[in-house]
């Protein structure tokens, strides 16, 4: 027996064995879609009943270990919507992500704003249920604005897209017809042909992409039988689309909006309420994000001469006839002019945006937020700046409390974006209050890609890893960036302010860069373009002229060949 004793392996850490089943895990996903993939159709979709068997298999296999309505519904949903990259071809680099790395020199930006992609919809929404012409432009043309013009046209209308503009042509109003229609990735896309259809009887069938088909409809579905219809999830113990849609076209005359109810329907209640055949009148009293609505939508219906009677919180909308302006003005898109205007703190200098501000009081509240971070703001009746002196360097909690009650949730990755950008320049830098788990959840995976970390509500560089070994403390060493995928188009507008502060230094990736493509396709030539963008198109050089033909006047005459006899 020998003396020696061997040493004891070393055993691995669970956290590198749970990350290798996190990898089997995400194997077994890429096998599962691809096997999904061959079982299409020849139209590409997988037939009704495969997914229903599908379904109905996992749902009995997670009842045997969770009780969690998550993993049996959402998770499986999820399953079937996901999508993977293509795989490379031999020899072919796979690009995998955008690289954010914009100069570190002061912006100097001035462009037309974009106009509210929410407004468009609403106009056309208004030009096609009365049949009245209308030109909208330039518009956003995003993909929601896409998908709401080909919803409203297999509702009837007559609608049509040329050169970034939309036109509504004088026809027959639209009507509800009983078929299926496809919304796109919009709820509001949704809401409005909802609003249209509650007022008469009908019924139909309403799909949507990825976001609604995962998202949560309950609260509309409860309220639905007040408003005389019936909402059914097509898939069982869902709660996202597709879904059926019953009305009986008698609306209640008072409608007391519960807070809990989106208010987006809310709003194209309103916008429907002249083509119903009796008054509707709304109660938004109870509703946390009534001015809102009162700030979007009730402008709107002024300028197309609605009659509209507002007392407090309750708002009346009588049948009338509306005069539909030829070209309505549209104010800017806040969402976006906000992460625009931000630019100008985040790398310093000047972005100019021309256009109407918004009235809805989440704008006001964004404007005060650059207000308090240094930044000098002007606002006139056609345009809006925000210049910076320097780059921002603190974030303090007295700059967070320009965040007030309108300002909202979805819009919280900017003041992140902007405290992230303070503290990778070493300086001061605190979180807003997230109250949503989600939102904690996306904001935790942003400042991870960022190196940063959150503590106590301030956030801070994460501690450098020790060098290997062989290599001198202090060394510079290249930092190898996983790409980060946004969750949403906001976070990835938050992601580009955040990596001004590093400028070309190190690149911050990008692995969907198309998740702001899709809400504003013109970002990306204005984000390469920096620190002085040039948003508009270099005017076309004109053709040069075609030369002269010249007529050649001579006295010879051309002489056929006698024919052979092999041409007869």
């Amino acid at each position: 027996m020998s003396d020696q004793f061997h040493e004891p392996k070393a055993r691995r850490p669970l956290r590198d064995v749970v990350s290798d089943i996190d990898r089997d895990i995400l194997r077994l996903l890429m096998r599962r879609h691809n096997l999904l993939r061959k079982m299409h159709n020849a139209k590409g979709f997988l037939e009704p009943a495969e997914e229903k068997g599908l379904r109905e298999a996992w749902e009995a296999a997670v009842s045997r270990v969770s009780r969690d309505a998550r993993l049996s519904s959402r998770f499986f949903s999820l399953m079937q919507e996901v999508e993977f990259l293509p795989r490379p071809e031999d020899g072919e680099e796979r690009r995998v992500a955008f690289n954010l790395a914009p100069p570190a020199a002061p912006v100097k930006l001035e462009m037309e704003a974009p106009l509210a992609c929410r407004a468009t919809r609403a106009w056309l929404f208004l030009a096609a249920a009365s049949g009245q012409p209308l030109t909208l432009g330039p518009c956003l043309m995003n993909d929601p604005i896409v998908d709401c013009v080909k919803l409203f046209n297999q509702m009837g209308a007559a609608l049509t897209r040329e050169d970034g503009s939309v036109a509504a042509s004088a026809a027959a109003p639209m009507t509800a017809p009983d078929k299926v229609l496809h919304v796109g990735d919009s709820a509001w896309n949704f809401y409005l042909a909802l609003a249209f259809y509650l007022g008469r009887p009908s019924r139909t069938k309403f799909t949507g992409d990825s976001s609604l088909k995962l998202g949560d409809f309950s609260p509309l579905r409860r309220l639905m039988p007040s408003l005389g219809a019936r909402l059914v999830h097509v898939v069982p113990k869902s709660d996202g689309f597709p879904i059926r849609v019953e009305c009986s076209g008698a609306l209640p005359d008072s409608i007391r909006f519960p807070a809990e109810a989106p208010i987006e329907l809310a709003e194209a209640l309103l916008l429907a309420a002249p083509f119903n055949e009796h008054p509707l009148t709304i109660d938004i009293s109870a509703h946390p994000d009534k001015e809102t609505l009162k700030g979007r939508t009730l402008p709107i219906l002024r300028q197309a001469e609605a009659r509209l009677e507002e007392n407090g919180d309750v708002i009346r909308v009588e049948p009338a006839a509306l005069t539909i302006p030829r070209r309505p003005a549209l104010p800017m898109e806040a969402e976006l002019a906000l992460f625009l205007l931000a630019l100008a703190p985040a790398l310093g200098g000047k972005v100019v945006l021309k256009g109407t501000w918004p009235r809805c009081p989440g704008a006001q509240s964004g404007l005060a937020l650059l207000q308090a971070c240094g930044a000098e703001l002007v606002k006139g009746d056609d345009a809006v700046s925000c210049a910076a002196a320097a780059p921002i360097t603190t974030l303090t909690s007295a700059a967070l409390a320009a965040l007030d009650e309108n300002f909202p949730a979805d819009w919280l990755p900017l003041p992140i974006a902007l405290a992230a950008a303070a503290a990778l320049r070493d300086g001061n830098a605190e979180l807003p209050a997230l109250r949503d788990s989600q939102l904690r959840a996306d904001a935790q995976g942003f400042l991870m890609d960022l190196g940063l970390d959150a503590l106590d509500g301030k956030i801070r560089p994460r501690a450098a890893a020790p060098a290997p070994e062989g290599e001198e403390d202090g060394e510079e060493r290249r930092v190898e960036r996983h790409p980060w995928n946004a969750p949403t188009p906001v976070w990835a507008l938050a992601l580009a302010v955040a990596a001004c502060a590093h400028g070309a230094r190190i690149g911050f990736k990008l692995g969907n860069p198309g998740v702001i493509t899709a809400l504003y396709p013109a970002f990306w030539a204005l984000y390469n373009s920096l620190p002085e963008p040039r948003m508009q198109r270099p005017a076309e050089k004109a053709a040069p002229a075609a030369p002269k033909r010249r007529r050649v006047i001579t006295n010879a005459i051309a002489v056929l060949p006698e024919p052979r006899d092999e041409d007869y």
